[in-house]
């Protein structure tokens, strides 16, 4: 496998959000990102976003990347 993927949850493509996993299927492949910095003001918590560590390998040991703030309709 390769890209970016999500495991536990599914990539909704029309609206561009987290969604509940697909029955029967572990990981959910998400289109290619634009990723840019941004200052996180303390206290301060935004809604309807997910916080997913991304990790360079499955493996996830020794491997994280940074923490993506993903759109999501669910409760993080």
């Amino acid at each position: 496998m390769f890209g970016f993927q999500l495991e536990g949850a599914a990539w909704d493509k029309n609206s561009g959000k987290v969604e509940e996993s697909i029955p029967k299927q572990q990981f959910s492949v998400v289109p290619l990102i634009h990723c840019t910095a941004k200052v996180i003001v303390e206290g301060k918590e935004e809604k309807g976003i997910y916080k997913c560590p991304v990790y360079m390998t499955t493996n996830r040991d020794k491997s994280y990347v940074f923490t993506a703030q993903l759109k999501t309709t669910h409760a993080p």
